[in-house]
Protein backbone atom coordinates (compact mmCIF):
# COMPACT_ATOMS: atom_id res chain seq x y z
CA UNK A 1 0.00 0.00 0.00
CA UNK A 2 1.26 3.58 -1.39
CA UNK A 3 2.43 5.70 1.96
CA UNK A 4 0.02 9.13 2.04
CA UNK A 5 3.01 10.92 3.66
CA UNK A 6 3.75 14.16 1.85
CA UNK A 7 6.72 14.50 0.06
CA UNK A 8 9.56 17.34 1.49
CA UNK A 9 8.63 19.16 -1.59
CA UNK A 10 5.57 19.56 -3.70
CA UNK A 11 4.37 22.64 -5.82
CA UNK A 12 1.87 24.90 -3.98
CA UNK A 13 -1.46 23.94 -2.64
CA UNK A 14 -0.09 20.28 -2.38
CA UNK A 15 0.90 19.04 1.01
CA UNK A 16 0.84 20.21 4.19
CA UNK A 17 -2.53 21.15 6.52
CA UNK A 18 -5.43 22.82 4.01
CA UNK A 19 -8.24 24.71 5.53
CA UNK A 20 -11.29 25.42 3.32
CA UNK A 21 -14.64 25.25 2.87
CA UNK A 22 -17.34 22.40 1.71
CA UNK A 23 -18.60 23.54 -1.49
CA UNK A 24 -21.12 20.44 -2.77
CA UNK A 25 -21.81 16.58 -2.28
CA UNK A 26 -22.91 14.49 -5.12
CA UNK A 27 -24.26 10.88 -3.68
CA UNK A 28 -22.83 8.31 -5.21
CA UNK A 29 -26.25 6.00 -3.97
CA UNK A 30 -24.05 3.59 -1.87
CA UNK A 31 -24.90 2.88 1.89
CA UNK A 32 -27.67 3.42 4.39
CA UNK A 33 -30.24 5.74 1.70
CA UNK A 34 -27.52 6.52 -0.55
CA UNK A 35 -25.85 8.96 2.26
CA UNK A 36 -22.40 8.23 0.96
CA UNK A 37 -21.21 10.16 -1.93
CA UNK A 38 -18.56 12.49 -2.79
CA UNK A 39 -17.90 15.80 -0.98
CA UNK A 40 -16.03 19.11 -2.73
CA UNK A 41 -13.56 21.41 -0.75
CA UNK A 42 -13.11 25.02 -2.15
CA UNK A 43 -9.02 25.24 -0.89
CA UNK A 44 -9.08 28.84 1.15
CA UNK A 45 -5.37 29.34 -0.17
CA UNK A 46 -5.06 28.79 -3.37
CA UNK A 47 -8.83 28.36 -4.62
CA UNK A 48 -8.70 24.94 -6.07
CA UNK A 49 -11.45 22.36 -5.53
CA UNK A 50 -10.23 19.03 -4.61
CA UNK A 51 -12.62 15.92 -3.99
CA UNK A 52 -12.63 13.40 -0.91
CA UNK A 53 -15.63 10.87 0.37
CA UNK A 54 -17.21 9.60 3.28
CA UNK A 55 -14.07 7.05 4.41
CA UNK A 56 -11.64 10.51 4.27
CA UNK A 57 -13.51 12.13 7.04
CA UNK A 58 -11.51 11.78 10.24
CA UNK A 59 -13.96 12.05 13.26
CA UNK A 60 -15.27 10.12 16.44
CA UNK A 61 -19.12 9.49 15.90
CA UNK A 62 -21.60 10.46 12.89
CA UNK A 63 -19.18 11.19 9.44
CA UNK A 64 -21.26 13.78 8.52
CA UNK A 65 -20.38 17.37 6.90
CA UNK A 66 -22.76 19.72 5.64
CA UNK A 67 -21.96 22.39 2.20
CA UNK A 68 -20.63 26.34 3.63
CA UNK A 69 -19.05 24.08 6.85
CA UNK A 70 -15.04 24.59 7.45
CA UNK A 71 -12.50 21.93 7.46
CA UNK A 72 -8.85 20.82 7.72
CA UNK A 73 -7.63 18.54 5.16
CA UNK A 74 -4.22 16.85 3.52
CA UNK A 75 -3.60 16.44 -0.33
CA UNK A 76 -2.99 13.26 -1.59
CA UNK A 77 0.44 13.36 -2.86
CA UNK A 78 -0.41 10.48 -5.14
CA UNK A 79 -3.40 12.84 -6.87
CA UNK A 80 -3.54 16.23 -5.99
CA UNK A 81 -6.70 17.05 -6.93
CA UNK A 82 -8.10 14.27 -3.69
CA UNK A 83 -8.32 16.05 -0.24
CA UNK A 84 -7.45 12.83 2.53
CA UNK A 85 -7.75 13.17 6.70
CA UNK A 86 -10.59 15.50 6.37
CA UNK A 87 -11.92 17.16 9.75
CA UNK A 88 -14.29 19.08 10.62
CA UNK A 89 -14.06 22.67 12.20
CA UNK A 90 -17.44 23.68 12.54
CA UNK A 91 -18.84 21.01 15.09
CA UNK A 92 -22.34 21.76 16.20
CA UNK A 93 -22.75 23.02 19.81
CA UNK A 94 -23.47 19.65 22.00
CA UNK A 95 -26.22 21.76 24.12
CA UNK A 96 -28.04 23.08 21.36
CA UNK A 97 -27.57 19.57 19.32
CA UNK A 98 -29.87 17.95 22.15
CA UNK A 99 -32.37 20.50 23.24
Amino acid sequence: MPSRRAPAEQPAGVGGQRFGRITDRKPSGSGPGGRFGTYFVRDDETGATRSFSYADIVTEGFRTIRTGERIRFLTDPADPSHAVYVIRLDLPDIEEYYE
